[in-house]
């Protein structure tokens, strides 16, 4: 009787242990699924904060530019009325009253054609030169009549060229601000309405992300498992089978075991 009833309990084990690669296999690919996931949600993400930075940097150059130029317009007016750019004492309270209206600004300043400070302010900055960078940038921006940028250590400057009357050019204004992008970063995670709108954006990219990658894990592994539970329902059936002649062998070994108590 044992010796029947013995392959039952190994197939039932086996049953078990083949099993169990099925499971630990969709956890293993389910957490690459995931893996997966979380980086394009990482990227996707990064990719939204970078494009904001640099909306929000094109809007500070823009409002930079559009300081530049009303105190463009303002001092080419002047030079268009006779004064003379050395010798004109209203630019410099000017210059003040702009630096004053944008605390993102470290200094404004006129400069000759040569590139030196006639009005700045920063007192210090009068009679130096501009960097060579800034230089050749504003050199440039002469030659083509148009705005320069030159980006500087910890800072940029962005210029105007200014023209007289006869529409030389005779110096440039320009503005010196801050370039920090992990200040901008920084701003991205205030919580703002548009913070949050990105913020919910991603975790619903996320929730469609991880549902599509539960479902395609759950394909991936549909003909294994459809595999594994034809193997197990016909160890089931197998057991049965064996099962129910181990029990007909002991019914017929009671029966021979009554008919030999009769017969004695």
């Amino acid at each position: 009787m044992q010796t029947l009833s013995s392959p039952s309990a190994p197939q039932v084990a086996s049953t078990a242990v083949a099993a169990r690669p099925t499971l630990a296999a969709l956890w293993e690919l389910a957490g690459l699924w995931l893996l997966i996931v979380l980086a394009g949600i990482a990227l996707i993400t990064s990719l939204l904060l970078d494009v904001r930075a640099q909306e929000e940097a094109q809007i500070e150059r823009s409002r930079l530019s559009l300081t530049l130029v009303e105190l463009q317009e303002a001092i080419e007016g002047d030079l268009g009325l006779g004064f003379d750019l050395p010798d004109h004492r209203g630019i410099q309270p000017r210059l003040e009253r702009a630096l004053a209206s944008d605390t993102q600004l470290y200094a404004i300043d006129v400069v000759d054609r040569v590139g030196i400070a006639l009005f700045s302010t920063d007192r210090g900055a009068i009679g130096e030169a501009l960097q060579p960078r800034a230089a050749r940038a504003a050199e440039a921006g002469a030659r083509q009549d148009r705005i320069w940028s030159a980006a500087l250590p910890g800072e940029a400057i962005m210029g105007l060229p200014l023209h007289n009357a006869f529409g030389e050019v005779v110096g440039h204004i320009s503005a010196t601000y801050a370039t920090q992008p992990v200040r901008f970063r920084l701003a991205v995670w205030q919580p703002d309405g548009q913070t949050l709108t990105l913020g919910a954006m991603a975790v619903l990219v996320l929730a469609i992300a991880g549902l599509l990658g539960w479902l395609a894990t759950l394909w991936a592994l549909q003909p294994q498992s459809a595999r594994l539970r034809i193997e197990c329902q016909r160890s089931q059936t197998r057991a049965l089978g064996r099962s129910a002649q181990v029990r007909q062998r002991m019914d017929e070994c009671l029966v021979r075991l009554d008919e030999s108590e009769r017969s004695e």
